[in-house]
């Protein structure tokens, strides 16, 4: 079984899959260096869609920068992205069709509260995906993602090259913080689902 059949098999079987030092070294740096490049155009993340679209400092206080989908410099990740598309389509019978993803940016002492990524007036986001990009990241930086599934807590260490899926419809927060914190993070989205 390769890596990817590995995820699509505990998404199927869980609904999440972690897999710590998935992506190597090269690929976490061309992830940040297209960050870096799109850092001057952070802004405050909101919570909700459409007409409930706001900003709860006190519910989330990261930043984030939306992606177009067709940057160069992480063609290696869309292209993947691409094939976990197919497979969740072909195991999963998800009806994926697009996908919206974005770099999120925790500073020091940034949360996100427990909540879900699937919105209660739309089913269109199927699965979530994180990349983590934090070289160096000690366990004393803290910031874990915690995944609650079945009544279990999952914690999740944003360790640089680290991947997380998992169903969109699962309760999930972030801790705050104790070091910058950046993300490649988006939804594998099926759009006739609104």
């Amino acid at each position: 079984m390769n890596h990817l059949q590995k995820i699509v098999e505990e998404v199927y079987a869980n609904g999440y899959s972690i897999q710590p030092d998935y992506f190597d070294d090269e690929t976490v740096l061309q992830l940040l260096t297209a960050f870096s490049n799109l850092q001057g155009q952070l802004k405050k993340a909101a919570i909700g869609n459409q007409d409930t679209k706001t900003i709860n400092k006190s519910i989330r206080s990261d930043k984030i920068v939306w992606l177009n989908g067709d940057e160069p410099n992480i063609k290696r990740v869309y292209d993947w992205l691409d094939e976990l598309q197919l497979m969740l389509n072909r195991r999963c019978y998800l009806g994926i069709n697009t996908r919206e993803f974005h770099f999120a940016k925790y500073d020091i002492g940034d949360f996100y509260k427990k909540h879900k990524d699937a919105f209660s007036n739309s089913a269109e986001r199927k699965i979530t995906i994180l990349i983590y990009l934090n070289r160096n990241w000690e366990n004393n930086h803290e910031g874990e993602l915690i995944l609650y599934v079945n009544n279990e807590e999952i914690k999740v260490s944003p360790k640089a090259g680290t991947v997380v899926v998992f169903e969109s419809h699962l309760e999930h927060e972030v801790l705050p913080s104790k070091a910058e914190r950046i993300s490649f993070t988006g939804w594998l989205k099926n759009s006739k689902h609104i």
